[in-house]
Formats: C-alpha cells, sequence, structure tokens
C-alpha cells in the first residue's frame, strides 16, 4: 500500500509542477506581449485609442463684466471628472468687494443653457486694485460644450 501511496505523490507532484511550469510559460508570453506593446512603433493604429471628441475642440468664451470686476486670463480645460475655468479676477473699483466670487454659464451646441456654476475668488475680500485667481468646476456628464460665459459677483461695501 506505501508503494501506491508514493506513486499517487510522485504523480501529484508531477503535476504540480506541470501546472506551474505552463503558469510561469503564460506569465512569461504575457509580460514580453505588454513590453513589445510599450516598445512598438507609435503609428501603430492597433495600440492607439481615439480621443474623445468633447475634448478636440476648445468652446468658445465669453466674460460679462461688471462695472466693479474684471475676468481676465481665464482658461478652459477639462479632465476625466469636470469642466474647469481658471482666470483672475480683478476689482476695479474704489471700493472693497466682499464675497468675491465667479460663474460661469455652460452652453451647448444649441445655444441651450446646460447649467452654470459659481464658486468663490480664492480670496473672497479683494480691496480696491486687488486680484485673486479663481477656478470653477462643473461636472457636465456626457454634455459636450460649444460656449461659456464667465460672470463675476461680490458684494460692495459701502461705507
Amino acid at each position: 500500500m506505501k508503494k501506491a501511496t508514493n506513486e499517487k505523490s510522485v504523480y501529484l507532484v508531477g503535476y504540480v509542477a506541470i501546472i506551474f511550469a505552463l503558469t510561469l510559460t503564460l506569465f512569461c508570453s504575457i509580460e514580453l506581449f505588454t513590453v513589445e506593446m510599450i516598445f512598438s512603433s507609435s503609428n501603430s493604429t492597433t495600440l492607439q485609442s481615439p480621443e474623445p471628441s468633447n475634448t478636440t475642440n476648445t468652446p468658445n468664451g465669453d466674460v460679462l463684466n461688471t462695472k466693479y470686476l474684471e475676468i481676465t486670463n481665464h482658461t478652459f480645460s477639462e479632465d476625466l471628472l469636470f469642466t474647469i475655468v481658471n482666470g483672475t479676477l480683478i476689482n476695479n473699483s474704489n471700493n472693497t468687494i466682499n464675497s468675491a466670487e465667479v460663474t460661469v454659464q455652460f452652453y451647448d451646441d444649441n445655444d441651450t443653457l446646460v447649467t452654470s456654476s459659481t464658486e468663490n475668488a480664492k480670496f473672497i475680500i479683494l480691496a480696491p486694485g486687488e486680484n485673486s485667481s479663481f477656478t470653477v468646476r462643473s461636472d457636465l456628464g456626457n454634455e459636450i460644450v460649444s460656449r461659456y460665459t464667465v460672470i463675476p459677483g461680490g458684494d460692495i461695501e459701502v461705507g
């Protein structure tokens, strides 16, 4: 009986060794394929993924400045989650502006307002002549923006 048990153990060890060798060969093949993909020529069309259509065209951006506040240097960008408008807000008045904020309105191809988003400027209190950067983020889902309008706002301190 002992001889049969030893033979079964030998067969079992043999099967485990064969399975291990096949698994190792498979992993090496996958690794070589991955390395080949990395170092393959850049003109290969099978390895390149198409660019999303909403990142190829930058929408037109308009600014609607107020009597007291001005938007300069605004930019539009998109990442995986958000549509982002950055820029600078300047207080051109002789008054302090409290709660300085920026609203961005996003429009689609039919010139329909998709949504608007409002964020505070980095510095929410702006003395006369001061400026502040701002970032307005909005999650538009699958909507594609064809144009946007940037509008500054805040409370005018009187007295």
